[in-house]
């Protein structure tokens, strides 16, 4: 019977399997991209971004709006009675910070709803009217601010019915919204509607 003697080539084979094996597990899918990201233009930046931005406003130069809270306090198919004559753009600004602003902005845009109780001291309400198709009603998604610009930025979006197409129509809408006093002492100047037609720049006037 014949016995097979390892030679010492064959040895140092082996042992660079095992450790091509061992580094291999080691990495795992996907190493160095662990935390969702990708070289892109010699850059590297976050994947979202690369397949054309995310949803909370993220830039290639790592800056991004701060997201602004808020409360929904009136939700209504309403407008003022001369909104296409101040309304140029198919959106109307107007803030409130005490409690006879409010009352004269409630009455003005027609709210029907009681109105609510705010700690002016901490918030104010601001006021957005525009239009939605009819059938695809609009709700905030969310609300955020860019200090560079000064600018607050409504992200509005349409509630379609699965396998429903939205109609071409304008339909009146108003929302009324509670935010913290912040952004009007950090530069705030102007405000952004995004979610409809030409998504317009409106700027700030203050009471």
């Amino acid at each position: 019977m014949m016995i097979y003697h390892p030679t010492s080539r064959s040895i140092l084979s082996i042992l660079m399997i095992i450790l091509m094996a061992l580094i291999g597990a080691c990495q795992g899918p996907g190493a160095g991209h662990e935390r969702g990201e990708a070289e892109h233009g010699g850059r590297t930046v976050n994947r979202d971004t690369v397949n054309g931005g995310s949803a909370n406003g993220e830039t290639m130069n790592g800056k991004q709006p701060l997201p602004i809270a808020f409360r929904v306090v009136a939700s209504e198919k309403t407008l003022p009675a001369d909104f296409t004559s101040v309304a140029p753009e198919d959106v109307l600004i107007r803030l409130a910070t005490n409690d006879d602003n409010l009352k004269a902005l409630w009455s003005y845009f027609g709210l029907r709803n009681s109105m609510p109780s705010v700690p002016w001291d901490r918030e104010f309400i601001l006021f957005l009217g525009t239009g939605e198709p009819s059938n695809c009603p609009l709700h905030v998604k969310g609300i955020t601010f860019d200090r560079d610009r000064g600018r607050l930025k409504l992200h509005l979006e349409k509630y379609t019915e699965p396998g429903s197409v939205c109609y071409a129509n304008f339909s009146p809408r108003t929302f009324a919204l509670a935010l913290p006093r912040e952004p009007m002492n950090s530069g705030w100047r102007e405000v952004q509607v995004l979610g409809v037609p030409r998504e317009p720049v409106v700027p700030l006037e203050t009471p």
